[in-house]
């Protein structure tokens, strides 16, 4: 993993177009575009290398937003209460802590991504047309889940999906089902590339594709994981309006993907994100270890039946002998601007535990929605009791359920709901969750965040730098930009 640290020097120069003329140095750590296009093959192998390496460093801090927004941690700096307040009470504030979160860095690898197959298609660069595909296939790939993040936290604001040699082109917003349709398609694009690259990708996989029971570092590996994120955007796209077309959609994409009948030995199958303590490598900022701010929110602790629930009692340290998680430690509960909490997460233990992109439990939850939504209540049930049985009571505990046997609707997403919570936690998908269901009131009922005044976010405003400069363009954006169309 520590070369991808050193191939982002190289991504942020070709991305700006290289250093003045006015000055004859060359600095081999950070080539130019021209220095790039000696070598495309090179560059762009580089390249591909680096923007993997950017999606890892957007991972943690990913969590930890979506995780406030989504009521499963208070970031209880204490040196600075607006980690908690930022999101919890003055998400509306252009300039608050958090504001903006899923924005620059995932357009910055957007821009990353349009340079590198730039170099990529460069004729006569000595690529040959299965490398092109294969790489094509990983950088649609990774656009397409960087987007994804963006949506999840924009919402009904929408985003832009353009991208131009331009800049400082301010591209216009289209809607949350276009961004959604739009994803769908480059993923599918992506897939298409995979069929035509041959056995093998030329440029390196970091071992988060191969470490966790999945080998996703060929292109019909590659393409598995490529079908998992498939089936999570048709997942969302059929809770938001598309409907039971869109979840046939998902099951298809399931049947290409690496998902097999859950079991506790594959439930944490997948793709991940991984970190070393190698000098000028990254450590896992959410974890137990490193961030010794992050406490769990109470909403977690009282969901009904956690406390007896194996997923709670491996990611939740409570410091009690029961617990069967891998944290332990000497800490206070934490009281910061007026809200109390008492246990820290135990998801990522040490600071080098990897964190899942996807996993096995999230296509199995995924394939019970879809199931429910296509007609296949029995199926839907067989796999939410799946979940339960080897994730919520592998070890002594008693699994947390509210309908065992949803009849309705409204029971499934009740039940889906809290299994995505304590399956999910501290992966970045409960505020994503409520808010596709219509569910976000649910997060903002604990009677210390209302005596607090916090509110839920409706979607996570757009950055002050954005604003201004769509301002001074004329180009203001929607909703959360002053002057934007409301």
């Amino acid at each position: 993993m520590r070369t991808l640290t050193l191939a982002v020097a190289a991504l942020c120069s070709v991305t700006l177009g290289g250093c003045s003329n006015k000055l004859d140095i060359t600095n081999p750590n950070t080539p130019g575009l021209e220095s790039a296009t000696k070598d495309p093959r090179a560059a762009a192998s580089r390249l591909i290398v680096g923007v993997l390496a950017t999606y890892r460093g957007n991972r943690a801090g990913s969590i930890s937003t979506f995780g406030s927004y989504g009521r499963e941690t208070y970031n209880m700096t204490t040196t600075d209460g607006r980690n908690v307040t930022g999101p919890y009470r003055d998400w509306a504030q252009l300039n608050a802590f958090t504001a903006g979160s899923e924005w620059a860095g995932r357009y910055g690898n957007y821009r990353n991504i349009y340079e590198a197959i730039k170099i990529l298609q460069t004729e006569g660069g000595g690529i040959t047309p299965a490398e092109e595909a294969g790489g094509l296939g990983v950088l649609n790939t990774i656009l397409a889940l960087d987007m994804l993040h963006v949506i999840e936290a924009r919402g009904i604001i929408g985003a832009p999906v353009d991208m131009t040699d331009d800049v400082n082109a301010a591209h216009p917003f289209v809607s949350q089902d276009s961004v959604y349709k739009w994803i769908s398609a480059k993923l599918d694009e992506a897939n298409t590339s995979l069929a035509a690259a041959g056995a093998t990708f030329y440029f390196p996989m970091h071992t988060g594709f191969s470490a966790f029971g999945v080998a996703a570092t060929t292109p019909a590996g590659f393409a598995k994981f490529n079908r998992a994120l498939k089936a999570r955007v048709e997942a969302k796209r059929g809770s938001l309006g598309c409907g039971a077309a869109c979840y046939t959609t998902a099951l298809t994409a399931l049947t290409g993907s690496f998902i097999a009948d859950l079991t506790a030995a594959n439930r944490d199958q997948g793709i991940y994100v991984v970190y070393s303590t190698a000098t000028g490598d990254a450590l896992n900022g959410v974890s137990f270890a490193q961030n010794t701010n992050l406490y769990v929110h109470p909403s977690i602790d009282q969901l009904p039946g956690a406390a007896l629930d194996d997923r709670y009692r491996r990611k939740v340290d409570t410091r009690e002998a029961v617990n069967d998680d891998a944290c332990s430690g000497n800490y206070n509960t934490r009281t910061i601007t007026s809200v109390t909490a008492q246990n820290r997460p135990c998801t990522y233990a040490t600071n080098v535990t990897a964190v899942p992109v996807i996993r096995n439990e999230e296509l199995v939850l995924l394939r019970a929605e879809a199931r429910w939504n296509t007609g296949d209540q029995a199926g839907a049930r067989a796999d939410l009791a799946a979940v339960r049985t080897a994730s919520g009571a592998t070890s002594g505990g008693t699994a947390a359920v509210k309908f065992a046997n949803p009849a309705t609707l409204a029971e499934f997403v009740d039940e889906l709901l809290l299994q995505r919570t304590l399956s999910l936690f501290q992966e970045g998908h409960r505020y994503v969750d409520y808010a596709r269901f219509g569910r976000l009131a649910q997060l903002g009922t604990l009677a210390q965040d209302v005596a607090a005044s916090f509110t839920v976010a409706p979607y996570i405003v757009l950055p002050q730098g954005e604003c201004d400069s769509r301002a001074r363009l004329g180009a203001p954006a929607e909703r959360s930009c002053p002057g934007g169309p409301q």
